[in-house]
């Protein structure tokens, strides 16, 4: 099947990466929907696919492709891979600020392209274009498998997704399932 022809969203159903329930996001918004792209990351053959599709959106030439977090690294090296360049990953400091580690860099010039697996309110993504600036990176644009935000994202580079999967967020304050006293879904992990 052709990079640009693949449907996202079946794949996320198919693998059961659509949750739905009372969940609070890592941005602290509550969302009655979780999407988990790490159920089709940790498949080989659909990381390198969906990564290549998502490095088809951008003719820009990159030097690196960074990820926001290490979580992400997967999907910023199989882009790497399909670009035929460094991959890195930001990390977040205690005072939620982005930061590299690892002795990773960016020179002075390099055209880095950004990439995360769902956008919400872009705050993240916006932290991550001022760690790339303040070291002398240029950001070409930010690519993500679904785009969940609810319209605008400000922000001053292109983002593009694989799959557009608008849906409400709300503070704990304003959270109609707190309102109506449905109990926090909890995401399962196993480990020993």
């Amino acid at each position: 099947m052709p990079r640009n022809n693949m449907d996202v969203l079946c794949l996320l159903q198919e693998h059961g990466a659509i949750l739905e329930g009372h969940f609070v996001m890592p941005s602290g918004f509550h969302s009655q929907t979780y999407i988990q792209t790490s159920l089709l990351m940790q498949h080989p053959h659909l990381a390198q696919r969906i990564a290549g599709a998502l490095s088809d959106k951008f003719t820009k030439k990159a030097d690196v492709i960074m990820a926001l977090t290490p979580s992400d690294s997967v999907l910023a090296q199989e882009v790497a891979r399909a670009r035929g360049v460094r991959a890195i990953f930001a990390s977040r400091a205690d005072n939620g600020e982005m930061l590299l580690k690892h002795n990773f860099t960016i020179k002075e010039g390099e055209n880095v392209l950004i990439v995360d697996d769902v956008a919400v309110s872009g705050r993240k993504i916006n932290k991550a274009i001022e760690l790339v600036g303040k070291m002398g990176g240029n950001v070409i644009g930010v690519g993500v498998i679904v785009d969940r935000s609810m319209g605008y994202l400000p922000l001053a580079v292109p983002l593009r997704a694989l799959l557009s999967y608008p849906m409400q967020t709300f503070t704990a304050k304003e959270c109609p399932l707190c309102a109506a006293g449905l109990p926090f879904s909890k995401l399962e992990e196993t480990g020993k």
